[in-house]
């Protein structure tokens, strides 16, 4: 593996889906209950707490890792828009992670349980913007590197 052939963006992306990855193991969500004198309180992390998404966030997570790898040991072929799709990929990352800081799963929900949001959700929203960002600066970094100095018209 050859990192010199990496750009900024593509480390910045490959870290973004490391964290991901790993934001998916943190509690995302807590609930606590006080009736009566009694007290309880419980966290959930992002695979126990969501059905579908969580799904979803490990597949675009490894598809970060395994891009920026592959461009790494140079067996990313030149026509794989490696920029677009990290940042696509990152992007659709961001707007899951956003619906689930907004919506807390758990329904209907007596007055008595409190739900409350954990560090996990918060380290997988920055995760995905890195991600994003990380194709984004990738795509922006690209042009420049590939582009060859225009020559001045012959007189």
């Amino acid at each position: 593996m050859d990192t010199s052939r990496l750009t900024t963006g593509d480390i910045i992306a490959g870290v973004g889906g490391i964290v991901l990855l790993i934001s998916l193991f943190l509690p995302w969500y807590g609930a606590s209950v006080d009736v009566g004198g009694f007290s309880a309180s419980e966290s959930g992390t992002g695979w126990e707490a969501l059905s579908f998404i969580d799904i979803l966030l490990f597949l675009i997570a490894l598809a970060a890792i395994a891009i920026v790898a592959a461009r790494a040991t140079g067996r990313l072929p030149d026509e794989v828009p490696a920029a677009v799709v990290l940042l696509g990929l990152g992007a659709l990352a961001v707007l899951l992670v956003l619906y689930r800081i907004i919506d807390i799963p758990g329904g209907d929900v007596p007055d008595e349980v409190d739900l409350s949001r954990k560090i996990g959700v918060f380290v997988a929203l920055i995760a995905s913007a890195a991600v994003a960002y990380g194709g984004w600066r990738r795509n922006a970094e690209t042009p420049a590197a590939r582009a060859e100095p225009a020559r001045p018209p012959a007189v």
